[in-house]
Formats: structure tokens, sequence, C-alpha cells
């Protein structure tokens, strides 16, 4: 259990938040939140004083459904407008947008004022090309200051901004900017992984080759050469760095898309996940400048990708703060540097940083001591999401990341909604991976299967009874795939796709993936439960607990884990990490096998893929890969099954 210093309380965006609304406390406004929707959202536009070009008539419409409910009708605006022309028109223009670090530590800055002519740059250029408002223009570059600026030059221009993995594989990439209908593509000739150039521009080259509708790349020249296709593609130092800086940022329809956000699932090609101009500001405010309490005096660094949801998340919501974004290119943990992502919190006097639980289980594979030459004492809040942590993780976390100062705030959501279902606040007690409430205005549930209310304590699906700001009004077109597959299970209700529980105490814990979970003789668990089992024990640093059939059971467990550093899997091993799980968890989720590979297939945010696991060890089909960072683990695991007689 943690609790925050009384002056962080004191001093937290959200106590100012309640105090204003009047109510007494959190669970107050959450409870006005869900009764009265058009009164919070009000509130939480006017925190921010989000811009309109024409003010709308009605906050909400909700006549055909929850599921096609619309915001802002009537009205107009442009995200730039409150992201960066608010704060220059206060005087900030001179204060630090972007601080970034290179992965050879090189350093650049960006002030707001810059940042803004960048971003008018952008949107002119790709204006000149012939782009125009509503027409799809890929992002596929690294974290760097320009990505900022594309993203925001989209946005000034009306255009919408389709973000893609800077890991992506071409096949990846095709999909996703033929189902956008994309005409544009921004991007970098290459990004350095570990001293040498990945070249990102050869990759889209290739893909671009099934990709009839894109008729101009802009492409930053960061290790010299020639452009991939001179009649298509234009430099970036001679095109969109002379561009109009001054140029005006266009107003759209608040349920105009500002990004599609694409995500994966078990069958189909990816979902374009649809965000607006107002949807995504409103909910960034209520998760991150009230619930994480991002405030205009944090330096943010949240180490992630654009292809992830946090990408663009992030981008935006320390911009929305007035905040200063400590941007970093590269990976949180490289050979020689294994801290790295606290390093640089260290060097940058970071105020309010991310981690992934995935990632602090690889930093607890190292020696700590480096850790304590770090000064830390600079971070007031650490935020976690993307998996359900283990205890010994969070507790580690705590320890050496926190150091009980720092308070470790997790949240849990998706996609979907740009934000958060779940989230903990500076003003709760705070238990190992737990959440301290539901996130405002989205009236969380846990359900059984026949729609009904779980009792306290009990597993059930997560679901959202009151869409909020922010929810994905459709997957880009296609309506229908949007009703079936987030509306259909529970008619009216959201239904998010993640295993939860609320305790008696009023702490909500996930329990990970409805879609990956464990049935063992009518017995239901979560995979998490049995891959903490094993991963506390030491042995283990990874683990993926996945169903597969049994002639007698039905269904049983089987694991595949990653050793820890100088472990030798042996049969011995094997049985220890069986008994464990049947003593932790319970004997009838005792798996019937353990296997050992080296790695475990990831999504960039560093979520093992629990389905593609599954698929590869029993041959089958494993649906969508493009989200996978290494998908050469799909092979040992295979083997493994392939192996059998």
């Amino acid at each position: 259990m943690f609790e925050a210093d009384q002056t962080i309380k004191e001093t937290s965006t959200l106590a100012a938040f309640i105090d204003r609304c009047g109510v007494a406390n959190y669970e107050e406004l959450v409870e006005r939140a869900d009764r009265d929707p058009d009164w919070f959202w009000t509130q939480i536009l006017g925190l921010t004083r989000i811009r309109f070009a024409r003010p709308y008539d009605r906050l909400r419409e909700i006549g055909d459904g929850p599921e096609n409910i619309r915001w802002g009708i009537g009205g107009a605006l442009n995200l730039t407008e409150t992201c960066l022309d608010a704060h220059i028109e206060k005087g900030l223009g001179d204060k630090t947008a972007i601080d970034w670090v290179g992965e050879d530590g090189s350093r650049q800055q960006w002030s707001y004022s810059r940042l803004a002519e960048e971003a008018a740059r952008v949107a002119s250029a790709l204006s000149a090309r012939g782009v125009r408002p509503s027409q799809g223009v890929g992002i596929y570059m690294p974290m760097i200051p320009e990505i900022e600026a594309a993203l925001l030059g989209i946005a000034r221009l009306g255009a919408v901004a389709v973000p893609l993995f800077s890991g992506f594989a071409p096949h990846a990439i095709v999909t996703r900017l033929n189902d956008a209908r994309a005409v544009a593509v921004l991007t970098a000739d290459a990004t350095p992984r570990r001293g040498k150039p990945v070249w990102m521009e050869a990759i889209l080259a290739e893909a671009l080759a099934e990709v009839p509708s894109v008729h101009t790349v802009f492409s930053l020249r960061r290790f010299g050469g020639p452009v991939a296709d001179p009649a298509r593609d234009l430099d970036w130092q001679e095109t969109v760095a002379k561009a109009d800086a001054t140029r005006r940022a266009h107003p759209v329809e608040t349920d105009a898309p500002l990004v599609i956000a694409y995500t994966s699932g078990t069958t189909g090609k990816p979902k374009g996940v649809v965000h607006t101009h107002l949807g995504v500001q409103a909910k960034a405010t209520a998760d991150f400048l009230l619930c994480l309490d991002l405030k205009p005096d944090d330096r943010h660094l949240w180490m992630t990708d654009m292809g992830w949801v946090m990408g663009p998340l992030t981008l935006i919501s320390v911009l929305l703060a007035g905040a200063t974004l400590v941007l970093a290119e590269g990976a949180p943990s490289m050979p020689g540097d294994p801290f790295r992502l606290l390093r640089l919190a260290a060097e940058n006097k970071v105020t309010h940083m991310g981690v992934a639980p995935t990632l602090v289980r690889q930093f607890m594979t190292q020696d700590s001591a480096p850790l304590r030459g770090y000064d830390l004492s600079a971070l007031r809040i650490v935020a976690s999401t993307g998996e359900p942590w283990t205890e010994d993780a969070w507790l580690w976390h705590l320890e050496h990341i926190c150091r009980h100062h720092a308070v470790p705030l997790n949240i849990s959501g998706g996609t979907e909604l740009f934000g958060a279902i779940l989230t903990s606040t500076v003003l709760h007690e705070v238990k190992p991976g737990g959440f301290s409430g539901q996130a405002l205005g989205v009236g969380a549930k846990v359900l059984r299967v026949d729609g009904s209310e779980a009792a306290p304590g009990e597993v059930g699906e997560l679901v959202v009874t009151r869409p909020p700001m922010g929810l994905t009004p459709t997957i880009w077109g296609d309506k229908k795939r949007y009703l079936d597959t987030y509306w259909s299970t529970f008619p009216g209700i959201w239904r998010h796709g993640d295993w939860a529980r609320r305790d008696p105490d009023g702490t909500w814990f996930i329990l990970g993936r409805s879609d990956d979970t464990l049935n063992i003789a009518g017995k239901r668990i979560g995979p998490p439960e049995i891959e903490a089992a094993l991963t506390e024990t030491g042995k283990v640093v990874d683990a993926a607990a996945i169903p597969v059939p049994d002639p007698i059971k039905g269904t049983t467990v089987i694991c595949i884990c990653v050793t820890a550093p100088g472990v030798t899997p042996d049969d011995r091993l094997v049985e220890q990490l069986k008994d464990r799980v049947g003593e932790v968890v319970s004997r009838p989720f005792r798996p019937s096998e353990i296997h050992f590979v080296e790695a475990l297939p990831k999504t960039r945010s560093m979520k093992t893929m629990r389905r593609i696991v599954r698929a590869a060890f029993l041959d089958e089909d494993p649906g969508d890969l493009s989200s996978i960072s290494n998908p050469e683990t799909m092979e040992a695991i295979a083997a493994l099954r392939k192996d059998k007689p």
C-alpha cells in the first residue's frame, strides 16, 4: 500500500477541480459525472479552455442510442488552436515544448513558437501538394521533434493522421495505408538502433508499391543520400522547411476525424479506430491532466511509439497541459545502459514519467546497484499501463523507481477510448497492481455473462455504461464491425474485452483480456495470475499461459517461459514451476506442460501477444501479425510443438 505525500495531494489539479465542482471527494465526482454527463464534460472543456472556432449548439446527442452518441453538435474547432496558439498568446512562446535526446546523446530543444511554426510548415507543404482536409496522411517516423510537427501539421490542415509503428514491415504498412486511403506519408530516411541506421524509408518505399493512393512522401534526410522515388518523394529540408510558417488552423466539425489508430485482433484486418479533434482533448484532460496530475511545470517522459495509442496521447496531453515533453529516441534499455530510461529521467530532471510492467521486470533481472547513482528526486508521478502488474514487480518499482515518494499511478483503458476506464489518483491509497477507482465519466461496471452486475470480489467483463467524450465513434469505413465488436454482447453497453474485479474496499483489478481467458473444467481464470505465480519464483522473467485442447479436461494450461539469467531449464525446474502454480493459484490450473524459449512475442508497448503464442504452438492461423515487434520468436515456439511425438 502507498499513499501520496500530503503536499502532493493538496496541490494536485484533481483536488482543485473537486473543490471547484462543489463535490466532497472523487467518488462523489464520479457519481455526478455518471448522473449528469453534460455538466461533467462542460467542466472538462472549461478546465483546459478548449477553443472553438464556432460554438456548439448542443453538447451531447444520444437519440439513436449510446452506440451512436455525438458530441459538440454544430461546433467547429482545431486541436492545434488549444495545444499551440493559446499558449503562445499567453506569452509562453519561448517555453520549451520539446526537449529531445537521441540515442547517441545528441540534443534539440523546440519552443512552443518553434513547434507552431514547424506544424504550420507541414500543413502548408501538404496543402501545396494537393492534400485536402479529411484525407489520410501516414506518419512513419522515429520519435524525433519532427514527429510532433507532423501530427500537429496534419491536424492544422484538417487532414487525418494515420500513425504507423516505426518497426512495421511493408505488409503492415500496406494494410493500414490502403484501409485509410492515405494520400501522403511523412517519414525519415532512417533511425539509429544501437548505433546503426535502420532504413525506414526503404521499408516504406517497398510498401508504397502496393499503395496507389499515396502521391506524396516528405522524407527527413538524417543520414544523407537521395530520396527513394524522385517522382513522389520530396526532401523535408527542401520542401517542408521552406513552407509557410504562418498558416492558420483550419476549423473542422467537432466530430471530424483527427487520428485513425489501428488496433489488431485475433481475426480479420486491423481495426481503424477513429478519434476526433474534440474527443481526444476532452479525454486527455480528464485522464492525464486530472487523474495523472500532469501540470504546466512538468517535464514528462514516456518512451513509446506512434504506433501505440500512448504515442499520440502523450504528444497531445503534454501540450494540452502546457508542459515540456522530454522526447527520447531509441530503447528504454540498451546493452551497456540497461536502465537508460531511468538515467534519462535523472539527467533531465523528469517530474512525470511512464513505465510498463514488462520493462520493470526486465530491470529486475539487472544488478540494481547503478540505480543508486541516479538522482530521481524530481519525480512526482510515475504512471503505468499496458498490462497487469505482478506484486513483486510493482513493489520493486515502488522501491527503486518511485523511491517511496513519487506516486505510482496505474491506468487501464485502450486505443478505443484514447485513455482510461480504470485509474488511480494521488488522492487515494494505491494497492500493488490495483486501480483506486473508475476513470471519470465512463460508468465502469463489472458484468456477469448474463449481463447482471458482478458482486464485489467476483470476476467479470469490464464494461462502459456511460460513453465518454473520447470514445471512438466508429471503426474507419466499417460501422457494422464497430457495432458487432463492441456493442453486441450487452445491448447499449460497451464491452471492452477485459476481465476485471472490484474488491469490497473499492479497489479494481484487471485480470487480462477476456478472449485470453482460461476455462479449465468450468473454472475461469485470467492468464496473468498463473504468469505471476511463475515470475515471482525468480526463476522466470517472462511467461505466457495459454489454453490448449485436452482430450479429457477439454482444455489444459500450457506455459511458455523465459528463464532468468543464470537459470538452466531442466525437468526439475519444470516440476517446481508446475507445483508453484498449483500452490499459488489452484490445482486445477497446474500447467500440464512448461516449455522454455529465449523470448515471447511482444508488441512495441511490451505486451505479450498470447494469441500469437497459442497460434504458433498449435500451428493455427495467428491472425494479424503487424503489431509484433519480434516475429522471429514464433519459430522457436512452433518448434516446441513440432518436437512432440
